[in-house]
């Protein structure tokens, strides 16, 4: 059992065992005192299966509410690591344009930098810090610094190097929102609220359907297997760089631009990469 399901799982089954455990012990306390045997049918009457369709219904709901917030944090997180690929690709453009020795420089900073976002940065989501990986915070800095050092060279387009530290800047927000993101966007009140919902829909379908205990397997049966999908499709969009969820935002969009970079600029920038930080 993958580790980010285990805790639901057993909420769920906690939450159905419960429910059908407090409803049983309930009917057994009313035979007890003789009170069943005065009732036909289901120990509810039937009014209350409009509550029984309220809270069913509402449970329903609040699952595919859930579902849909953690679907759009998934692919907000998959849209901001796509726009964090674009900014570095349009700083990668925009150093073309300097001439050598400068335009080596920061092309070698930014090949290095990509690659360890590629790598580190993201091993650091997945992981679940925030803070991001030391690596690439340093040749962050490192680049930052050469360009700064360059600016004050008087052969050095002024112009392309704003246009580079411009996407630059961009591309570090974006990071740094793919970072934030990393993590869950359910919060512990709603888990806990729909927990409460599915224990008192069980509960009221064990007490209704306790003298058809066929028909109360199925409904019991076939209401956890289908929450047990949809709590398992919430819990693995709600963390998108959790690689052991099976759905898992890659770095695919920036090794594209490396590996299209690379096409169109080959030299020793693409040498391999030294570590500033472990």
């Amino acid at each position: 059992m993958l580790t980010p399901f285990l805790l639901p799982l057993l909420g769920l089954v906690v939450t159905f065992g419960l429910g059908w455990s407090v409803a049983m012990l309930l009917a057994k306390l009313e035979a007890a005192r003789g009170l069943l045997a005065k009732r036909e049918g289901s120990l509810v009457a039937d009014g209350a299966q409009g509550v029984l369709g309220f809270i069913g219904g509402a449970s329903a709901f609040l699952i595919g509410v859930l579902m849909l917030a953690s679907v759009d944090h998934f692919n907000a997180t998959s849209q901001v690591a796509n726009e964090e690929a674009i900014a570095y690709s349009a700083a990668f453009r925009s150093s073309v344009a300097l001439s050598d020795p400068a335009r080596q420089i920061v092309q070698r900073d930014l090949v290095c930098l990509m690659r360890s976002i590629a790598t580190d940065s993201w091993n650091a989501g997945s992981r679940g810090d925030l803070t991001g990986a030391r690596n690439s915070n340093a040749w962050l800095a490192r680049t930052v610094s050469n360009l700064g050092t360059l600016g004050q060279q008087p052969a050095t387009s002024l112009d392309t190097l704003d246009a580079v530290e411009s996407e630059l800047r961009e591309a570090a927000k974006f990071g740094q929102h793919r970072l934030l993101a990393g993590e869950s966007v359910l919060p512990l009140a709603m888990w806990a609220l729909l927990f409460l919902s599915l224990l008192v829909l069980t509960f009221l379908m064990t007490l209704m359907m306790r003298p058809y205990p066929l028909l109360l397997a199925l409904c019991l049966g076939s209401t956890f297997i289908v929450s047990t999908g949809m709590v398992f499709v919430l819990v693995a969009f709600a963390e998108p760089f959790d690689t052991n969820t099976g759905v898992y935002i890659s770095p695919e969009a920036l090794e594209v631009v490396l590996l299209s970079a690379e096409k169109t600029q080959p030299g020793a920038a693409w040498a391999s990469c030294e570590r500033l930080s472990p």
